[in-house]
């Protein structure tokens, strides 16, 4: 009876149609609303993510163009935002990122910040100098370290380094292999070495069953992450391993209780 209830909520994910993963990625690198996301662990509720694509417009120039046209998109900057209460640090940790990419969704540079008030992690990188650069400042005082894209292929060897025994734990068990570069450095877009495919497929949005997307990501162990994504892009509801789900919080999703 649960199987059922769950199908008839959020859709059954043994079935729908392939659907092309390029086109699932245009609709949500331009969609016009950012996601605001509600993130809930075993029906309690531990913070929140925001999810926007800013796209870098340009505009027709010209007395005999329309003001305010868009004649074409230079490329994107991706900002995620969030705040989510983690039990092993005994914390809450804070997190921001803003990535740079290419039209054809290259990421060209990156910034983001791990907060969790007693140790602050920042990381920078540009893809032209092949280098990816972290700062902190906490408990364990303070340093900055580089490393070489090359020695990216290995993550959990940098989170060793990196992010020491405070959230190394937590991190590594979620990192996939980032396998072999591309020339240029490249890695390609929203890969991270995750195999991964889309599907056509339906939900329950408070009593009307609408059409959507669902990506599934494929972990190791045979687990795998779920996204579920609404016909213009918008991300509705994300799934992880170990009842950990971020919900849309302006969708009526039906929602876990608060503790």
């Amino acid at each position: 009876m649960n199987v059922l209830l769950w199908r008839a909520e959020y859709g059954d994910a043994s079935h729908g149609s392939r659907v092309s993963r390029e086109v699932v990625i245009e609709k949500i690198f331009n969609a016009p609303d950012a996601s605001s996301l509600q993130v809930f662990q075993n029906g309690k509720s531990l913070g929140f993510v925001r999810w926007e694509i800013i796209p870098d417009e340009i505009y027709f120039r010209g007395t005999n163009q329309p003001i305010g046209r868009v004649e074409s998109i230079d490329g994107y900057t991706l900002a995620v935002d969030g705040r989510v209460d983690v039990e092993p640090l005994q914390s809450k940790l804070r997190f921001t990122l803003r990535t740079g990419l290419d039209s054809d969704l290259n990421w060209q540079n990156l910034h983001a910040t791990l907060d969790t008030s007693k140790n602050v992690w920042e990381f920078q990188s540009i893809r032209t100098n092949q280098l990816l650069e972290v700062k902190y400042e906490g408990a364990l005082g303070q340093w900055e370290r580089s490393t070489s894209f090359e020695e990216m292929h290995n993550p959990a060897a940098l989170v060793d380094q990196f992010a020491g025994p405070a959230l190394g734990p937590f991190i590594k068990p979620m990192l996939p292999s980032l396998g072999q570069a591309q020339p240029g450095g490249r890695v390609g877009p929203l890969s991270l070495g995750l195999e991964w495919d889309a599907y056509n497929d339906a939900m329950r949005l408070g009593s009307t069953r609408v059409r959507i997307y669902r990506l599934e990501f494929k972990l190791p162990g045979e687990r795998q992450i779920t996204v579920r994504v609404s016909r213009v892009g918008e991300i509705l509801q994300v799934q992880f391993p170990g009842q950990l789900v971020m919900n849309n919080e302006s969708i009526p999703l039906r929602k876990p209780k608060e503790p």
